[in-house]
């Protein structure tokens, strides 16, 4: 009887998808006939629904407990063998809802449950807010004998889209300005100042700007006003597959702390990452060979790092390969 793995990744988060895509390929060579089902939302359904190796999906309509609970039932249907949680918040009720109904024979947790322990639970230890997030996978990846010294993200693309957008001669950057807040966000006059420097610095540059919303692609596009021809915002679309079809593309890549660090390193791109003051910099550092991360001045927003810093920081990535550093922002 087959082995059916179930990948818990209802949270919606692309970022978090992005660093998963790199559990299936390990997996199946290593189990063959195991069926991997992921149980999302609809916004990160994108990076597994072209997975070769994933098998079922199951879609959360909404964060909605009860979208997420009719979504673990359908999971429940199917009898899965294991499933992986790989979050570390078990107290949230909405966390113990999804893996009590999903019912799986057994639960890959990564800390203790704190209200319903079962006996045949593995439970991996060791993780830490120093760690980074693909540590989880490489840990639970050794659980099932899988060993592994590289982790790879793993983004896959519908067939007849696959092949790279057509781009000119010159290099090509790819800046993502929002985040899920305002605070870890790039505002518009950060990004005209920025964008006017790589004119002057760099004349053959393309610069591309990713949206948000249809509001995002209007504020964007009357800021870069008078820029010139080589810079251009990405008409906006729902789903994140074309915004993460642009950034396969860059030659180096401009972003505070979201899915976009981890698409550079998906591709290896170098990518220059602007991070809150004490943030999660450690778990989210870029995995690709080639990075900056920036942190903001204590009480400051990402927004507040020194336009020259980040301009110094583009300039280093794109002439100094396999330079990785993180530095403080005055």
């Amino acid at each position: 009887m087959k082995k059916r793995i179930l990948i818990l990744s209802h949270d919606n988060k692309v970022g978090d998808a992005i660093v998963a895509t790199g559990l299936f390929k390990p997996l199946r060579a290593h189990i063959p006939d195991c069926e991997i089902g992921v149980l999302c939302g609809p916004t990160n359904v994108a990076l597994y629904k072209h997975h070769p190796d994933v098998k079922r999906l199951h879609v959360s309509a909404s964060r909605n407990v009860f979208a997420r609970m009719w979504a673990s039932f359908k999971a429940r249907l199917l009898r899965y063998d294991i499933v992986v949680h790989f979050g570390l918040d078990l107290a949230n009720p909405s966390q113990q809802i999804v893996l009590k109904m999903v019912n799986a024979k057994q639960r890959f947790l990564f800390a203790t449950h704190p209200t319903q322990p079962l006996p045949n639970d593995v439970v991996i230890h060791g993780i830490t807010d120093a760690s980074h997030y693909s540590e989880r996978h490489i840990r639970f990846l050794r659980s099932m004998d899988i060993s592994t010294d590289v982790y790879h993200y793993d983004i896959r693309f519908e067939a007849q889209n696959s092949t790279a957008l057509i781009k000119d001669t010159g290099p090509l950057l790819v800046i993502n300005s929002q985040s899920s807040t305002s605070n870890r966000s790039l505002s518009l006059r950060w990004l005209h100042d920025f964008v006017s420097r790589v004119r002057i610095e760099h004349p053959t540059m393309f610069v591309q700007l990713l949206s948000a919303s249809p509001n995002h692609q209007a504020d964007l596009t009357h800021a870069m006003v008078g820029l010139g021809d080589l810079v251009s915002v990405s008409p906006f679309h729902p789903s994140v597959s074309r915004s993460l079809k642009i950034i396969s593309t860059a030659d180096v890549v401009l972003t505070p702390d979201t899915y976009a660090v981890h698409a550079a390193s998906a591709w290896n791109i170098p990518v220059v990452a602007l991070y809150l003051p004490s943030g999660p910099t450690k778990v989210w550092t870029p995995l690709s060979d080639t990075y900056i991360q920036i942190e903001a001045a204590p009480e400051k927003m990402v927004s507040d790092i020194d336009v020259s810093d980040a301009i110094k920081a583009l300039n280093e990535v794109i002439t100094s390969h396999h330079t990785r550093r993180h530095i403080h922002a005055n």
